[in-house]
């Protein structure tokens, strides 16, 4: 006996440090899983900014393309001065475009006179040259070909770039391989990215200049040239304007899916994760995003990762925890001492048992004893105060069904989001109560007459019109209500009980 009445008050203690160190796990493991959350909302939200910049930006392309191509079919004589005012007033208002250009497709025979044709009239320098992009990057006469496309038209025009005016961009293998296809299917193709003559990495989008006088046919220039290209230069790094993320750990691409993302020839963008520690890449998720953008020529993947680590933690937060945790603890031991616990503890039990004896299980609403015994207080209060009330019976069409066809779980839910369903349509002050099965009551008070009834009840049948979902199905459950008023239709519990029951049963009746 001595030794029981010793180990009481150190079980009691021991109780309430484990009870504090639980309570505290799940105050840091909530404050975690919350930080988790946020770095991933954050983390949609950044990948979300960044596609919707690309996808804008290569529609813009598009379109600006579009524009260029047409509006130089349909200058005359390759008004050049008309062009450049159009090419400027695009530039100014899409700065992420680097150069507009135009090419010609001269055929062999008709080079010397083409080059001659431009020295003349254009450029006194002009020269046709190649350039080799993909081995040495150094300047080479042209060779001879079936055709050259070299550049004739450029804007901006600064001097650094003027070496490029005249580069026959038929002469690398990946321009002419792109050029063919745009020509093929007559439309904007993107190329891939590579390193311009000045040194920034860049792709182009062409498309060819038709004439639509001519039944959409190539233009031919006085220059000999027997069609053409209308050339957008972008500079790769300008899809993506990239800020400073407040998490490290973020890995940013975007790159053609002609290449695996893996493959640097494919590259647009990159910019590179800050290290994250092997233990922190083992204890936080990875996050993925990978997208492809909706040109349809210029067909980008983006694909956006995110180690999250350590700096995702509010320490702030878990240190106030700690804090508050370490006060709530001295009081746990103070009411542990004069055993507040015990007496706590029959008050709860009291009421638990009190709810259950008067509350449906279920769906928690008033069972059929608290009802009838609220629906007698009402009556009694509206003699005296000679008012009006309803008393509702309702129950649901087509319930049996649902569980034949879903089982008894779903069932449940059903039931229990009916339950929901009907105390949101009814005021604070009604009643409502499970009558058993699929069938509820409720009672409203201190109404004025049949027309509040009948809004409430077509306000019921117009929620129970929307289906309820529940694990993932649809379930589509109506309801039929019959109502009684009094004093009209009875005075007594029974008796508006039995009137709004058998009205109920009408207007089953009706909808048959």
């Amino acid at each position: 006996m001595t030794i029981s009445c010793t180990n009481k008050p150190r079980n009691i203690y021991l109780s309430v440090i484990l009870i504090w160190a639980l309570l505290l796990s799940l105050v840091v493991y909530a404050i975690l899983e919350f930080d988790l959350q946020r770095a991933e909302r954050e983390f949609i939200d950044d990948v979300n900014i960044h596609y919707q910049q690309v996808n804008t930006r290569t529609q813009v392309n598009e379109s600006i393309l579009e524009g260029f191509a047409a509006m130089v079919s349909t200058t005359q004589d390759f008004d050049r001065a008309r062009i450049r005012s159009y090419a400027q007033k695009m530039l100014q208002q899409y700065p992420h475009i680097f150069m507009l250009e135009i090419v010609e497709k001269v055929p062999q025979a008709q080079l010397q006179a083409f080059s001659e044709y431009y020295r003349k009239n254009i450029f006194p320098e002009f020269k046709v040259k190649a350039f080799n992009f993909e081995t040495d990057r150094q300047w080479q006469p042209v060779t001879k070909a079936k055709y050259h496309m070299p550049i004739v038209f450029m804007e901006p025009f600064p001097p650094e770039s003027q070496d490029v005016l005249g580069l026959d961009i038929n002469s690398n293998a990946f321009f002419k391989r792109v050029l063919e296809k745009s020509e093929r299917l007559n439309r904007s193709i993107a190329s891939d990215p590579f390193k311009l003559i000045e040194g920034d990495l860049a792709y182009l989008i062409h498309k060819p200049i038709l004439t639509a006088e001519h039944g959409n046919q190539a233009y031919i220039n006085k220059s000999g040239a027997q069609g053409g290209f209308a050339i957008l230069v972008i500079h790769a790094n300008s899809l993506l304007a990239s800020e400073n993320h407040a998490f490290p750990g973020i890995t940013e691409l975007l790159y053609n899916p002609a290449y695996d993302h893996t493959d640097n020839r494919g590259h647009l963008y990159k910019n590179n994760a800050t290290e994250i520690s092997e233990f922190e890449s083992k204890l936080f998720p990875h996050l993925l995003f990978s997208k492809a953008i909706t040109s349809e020529s210029q067909p980008f993947v983006l694909r956006i990762e995110q180690q999250l680590g350590w700096n995702i933690v509010s320490w702030g937060k878990i240190t106030s925890a700690l804090l508050v945790a370490l006060a709530t603890f001295a009081i746990l031991i103070i009411y542990a001492r004069l055993n507040y616990q015990n007496e706590m503890e029959r008050i709860a039990t009291s009421e638990r048992l009190f709810y259950r004896a008067n509350h449906d299980a279920l769906t928690g609403l008033a069972n059929r004893s608290l009802f009838y015994d609220r629906l007698n207080h009402a009556l009694s209060q509206a003699a005296r105060q000679k008012e009006m009330l309803a008393v509702l019976f309702l129950d649901l069409k087509g319930f049996k069904a649902v569980n034949d066809n879903f089982g008894h779980s779903v069932g449940d839910e059903v039931i229990k989001l009916a339950a929901e369903r009907l105390q949101d349509c009814v005021r604070a002050a009604d009643t409502v109560a499970r009558q058993g099965g699929d069938e509820f009551i409720l009672v409203q008070e201190k109404i004025s007459g049949q027309q509040d009834v009948d809004y409430i009840i077509k306000k019921i049948k117009t929620e129970f019109e929307q289906p309820f979902t529940v694990n993932y199905h649809l379930i589509s459950v109506g309801i039929n209500i019959g109502s009684a008023l009094y004093p009209i239709n009875g005075e007594d519990v029974e008796s508006l009980v039995n009137h709004a029951d058998s009205s109920m049963y009408k207007d089953k009746r009706a909808e048959k």
